[in-house]
């Protein structure tokens, strides 16, 4: 879940676009000291992966108001300031997402290696995906809903859709200090507010696209680079070795908005909620809505026992 109502600090927003990577540095009218950093040590860039699920993480607030209404819907206490009426999601990346992107990321590398010499090579990814991306922690709170993405389209679809299949659409993208997210909005059919955005592509040289499954080509996997990628493509190896100095950089994401009306909420049933939730730390900065608290994980631990418990 990544609401950016949370924050209050400087955004450039480029609506209707992915914009790579290389498009955003060479933006003259971008002034973001570090996107311009030029001193980043070789790393792996563009890797695709394809990713299954995506999550939602909240305060003990929001789990218990989701229990309540089995369901997700936008926050009441949002809804009269907020413009943009959406459910947040985030890509839920795997370790085994990550092995198969290496994967990847390697037979690109190396055409001519055997399908049975790529898994012996000396994992690689492991090194620079270090960002909030592919983190356990979270900023949004202490406790994360996990669903597959295909399941959450389908149950959307049912309710609010007619039962066809919603609208993906590329939606924005947004600089923020050290941070690029990429925005996927989905929405009804009927709704007109987002014809203006251009639709998510299934395939292609994008940043992102969904075909049953949401790839994203990875192009700045850290936020803090300790390490450089050294590619011997004689040899058909790659080494991973300590690079002379600490580098900070941007980090990207993907991020998906259903569109949600007043009184709207997307309905999940309760023992699949129970099913779907767990635990986790809050990572700094904190950026939960102000009426939630951070806990320890071993309070939120207690917490989502007790509802168990109670529920199931």
């Amino acid at each position: 879940m990544m609401s950016q109502k949370a924050r209050d600090c400087k955004r450039t927003t480029f609506k209707g676009q992915h914009l790579s990577l290389s498009d955003l540095k060479e933006d003259p009218y971008i002034e973001n000291r570090y996107l311009s950093n030029k001193s980043i040590p070789a790393y792996p860039e563009s890797v695709e992966f394809h990713v299954q699920t995506v999550s939602h993480v909240t305060g003990e607030r929001g789990l218990r108001g989701i229990f309540l209404d089995s369901g997700f819907r936008q926050p009441p206490e949002l809804a009269p300031n907020q413009q943009r009426p959406f459910i947040w999601m985030s890509l839920a990346v795997t370790s085994d997402d990550i092995r198969s992107a290496e994967e990847r990321f390697l037979k690109s590398l190396f055409p001519h290696k055997s399908p049975d010499q790529i898994p012996e090579h000396p994992p690689v990814l492991e090194h620079f995906t270090s960002s909030k991306a592919f983190q356990e922690k979270s900023s949004y709170g202490n406790f994360r809903f996990t669903f597959s993405l295909k399941e959450l389209l389908w149950h959307y679809g049912e309710q609010f859709c007619g039962r066809q299949s919603p609208v993906l659409r590329v939606y924005e993208t947004v600089l923020y200090k050290q941070e690029i997210q990429y925005t996927v909005v989905v929405h009804p059919r009927d709704i007109d507010l987002y014809d203006d955005c251009p639709r998510l592509p299934n395939h292609g040289d994008g940043v992102c696209g969904y075909c049953g499954v949401m790839w994203w080509r990875c192009q700045a996997p850290s936020d803090t680079y300790k390490k450089k990628l050294e590619v011997n493509r004689f040899v058909g190896r790659i080494d991973v070795s300590y690079h002379h100095k600490e580098e900070y950089y941007v980090w990207d994401h993907v991020c998906v908005a259903f569109h949600m009306e007043p009184g709207w909420v997307l309905n999940v049933d309760r023992k699949r909620l129970l099913k779907r939730v767990s635990a986790c730390e809050v990572a700094p900065p904190c950026l939960l809505r102000p009426q939630e608290t951070p806990l320890s994980l071993n309070e939120a631990e207690h917490i989502l026992a007790d509802i168990k418990a109670k529920i199931g």
